[in-house]
């Protein structure tokens, strides 16, 4: 039985309703089905959904010791998955998995079936991992797949698989399932065959996906299984990968080897008017997941933030902030790109928020053309304090040191004469002169003195209500409108997610950090200061233009 044709016949037909992006994903393999680049064939898949189907059990409430019978989005992803070859080398097509899909969908049992599948089922000596952010997360898999196990007298039986402390193993073909987690302290030496990863959502870097990746160079068929629903973290793992294969749905790139399998809404007005879009981001409702929880959610949401914040990303895969964030993740997200010799030879104005040590030094170059405003930003951190900031702060700030968008002062204060020389370079480099520089006047004495010496005009902006409450209100404007291309840089994406609008009786605003003195917002706050700036040269720069 062909489960993908059958899957999409039934879309078609109108008995199931998914997404566009997931519509696009399934036309392209349908068509690739007759493709002669590629083989198609059912057995691979039916051999592990026969194996689930026969050997495997439901662990939780209501559906305990219950067949464990797929869904038939879970068949479809599953013959995919397995069934596509490479006509020339007759190997598996796919290396990658992503699936998206809001959460009570049977997510975390489909991956158990899937790790048993291949335990059970692979030749000998390979390791499974069962991966997540955390050590408890990736204990929550690991222990259903051996309920699951337990569950079955034939898999239980000790001659064909045991279980310690630290994996599940055969006696007779040496395979093993492990536990891997962002907190695990060795990540090599694996010999991994097949990989699923569960919830990455709060993953802020690549490094359980890169330590799986590595571990299966020698493999000819290596698989990674990427299982999640959508999160709060901005300019994470789950946002990059997303960020790739919606590229890949667009066909701005091309990649034969990831499978994307979005289960997500077309908009966010749908959920509000039309119960039977809910399926779109939940293929189980009605199965697993019942209707009347989600009626129950929609209702308290209505008159309760933190709920609706909460619904709309765990049930309907719409990227949201925390509660109490200034912009939404819609307001803020702007995923364009720009080239920066696209902007040589013009006119702009500077932003500056100065750090001595706790936080991150900003500088940021605002170019208005037409009503788009392109900012360019270079963020600045000493050398002493990456790693602890690192942890504390949960950001990669070693990969994006690597990426050029940090630059590094040696010691455990920032030198802030290299921020002088990053707008010298700008000026040499793609002649782009910041004909006023602003800046918060606290601890810039002699920074300050430093730039009107070297030839800049700069201009003091105090922090408070009354010198940014309109250029804030005019920069949210601005970004609701996507007239901001601050060409997509994850630092400055994350602060303005971490960005609070503090307002005082007279409904005046200024920023203030979300929840907690880890949350950094200089990038907010530089890129503020450059719109007060510009409110008040706003003439004259408009003539220069």
């Amino acid at each position: 039985m062909n489960y993908l044709i059958d899957y999409y016949e039934c879309i078609n037909r109108g008995e199931i309703l998914i997404g566009k992006e997931l519509k696009t994903v399934l036309d392209k393999l349908v068509s690739d089905l007759d493709n002669p680049r590629y083989i198609f064939d059912e057995k691979p898949g039916n051999i592990r959904i026969d194996f689930i189907e026969t050997f495997c059990k439901h662990t939780k409430s209501p559906f305990n010791g219950m067949p464990f019978i797929l869904e038939p989005w879970e068949k479809a992803i599953l013959q995919a998955a397995y069934g596509f070859k490479m006509a020339d080398t007759g190997l598996r097509r796919f290396n990658e998995v992503l699936l998206l899909v809001a959460r009570k969908n049977g997510k975390t049992t489909f991956i158990a079936g899937i790790d048993l599948a291949e335990f059970f089922l692979s030749s000998g000596g390979v390791d499974i991992v069962c991966a997540s952010n955390t050590s408890e997360q990736a204990n929550i898999l690991f222990d259903e797949i051996n309920n699951m196990r337990e569950q079955s007298k034939a898999l239980s039986n000790e001659k064909r698989s045991k279980k310690n402390i630290f994996h599940i193993y055969s006696p007779k073909t040496k395979n093993k399932i492990k536990k891997l987690s962002a907190q695990s302290r060795n990540k090599d030496g694996y010999n991994i065959e097949v990989g699923c990863i569960d919830e990455v959502h709060e993953m802020t870097d690549s490094k359980v996906y890169d330590a799986i990746k590595q571990s299966q160079s020698t493999k000819q068929e290596p698989l990674i299984f990427i299982i999640t629903t959508e999160g709060t973290t901005v300019g994470g793992f789950l946002d990059n990968k997303l960020d790739y294969v919606r590229r890949m749905i667009k066909g701005e790139i091309e990649d034969e080897r990831v499978l994307p399998w979005l289960y997500t809404q077309d908009s966010m007005n749908e959920i509000y008017e039309d119960k039977r879009t809910w399926q779109k981001s939940n293929p189980s409702l009605s199965t697993f997941k019942m209707a009347s929880y989600l009626d129950d959610l929609m209702n308290k949401s209505k008159n309760d933030l933190s709920t609706r914040v909460t619904m709309l990303c765990k049930d309907f895969n719409i990227k949201q902030l925390e509660q109490g964030s200034w912009l939404t993740f819609k307001d803020l997200n702007n995923e364009t790109i720009y080239d920066i010799n696209d902007l040589k030879e013009s006119y702009a104005i500077g932003g500056v928020d100065l750090s001595s040590t706790t936080d991150l030094t900003v500088a940021v170059l605002l170019i208005q053309k037409g009503n788009k405003k392109y900012v360019i930003s270079q963020f600045f951190m000493p050398s002493e304090v990456i790693e602890r900031r690192k942890e504390e702060d949960n950001v990669p700030y070693d990969i994006w040191v690597k990426r050029g968008l940090i630059i590094v002062t040696q010691g455990n204060q920032n030198d802030f004469t290299l921020v002088t020389q990053w707008f010298l370079k700008m000026i040499r480099t793609y002649e782009i002169r910041p004909l006023w520089v602003g800046y918060d006047p606290w601890n810039s004495q002699y920074w300050t003195k430093e730039m009107e010496e070297t030839g800049f005009n700069m201009e003091k902006v105090r922090q408070g209500v009354y010198s940014l409450s309109e250029p804030m209100k005019q920069l949210e404007a601005d970004l609701k409108n996507k007239n901001v291309i601050y060409n997509n840089n994850p630092i400055l994406k994350w602060n303005l997610a971490n960005t609070q609008a503090k307002t005082d009786v007279n409904g005046n605003i200024q920023p203030s950090k979300l929840g907690s003195k880890y949350k950094r917002i200089d990038g907010t706050v530089a890129l503020i200061i450059a719109y007060a700036v510009l409110n008040r040269y706003r003439l004259e720069y408009e003539n220069m233009l």
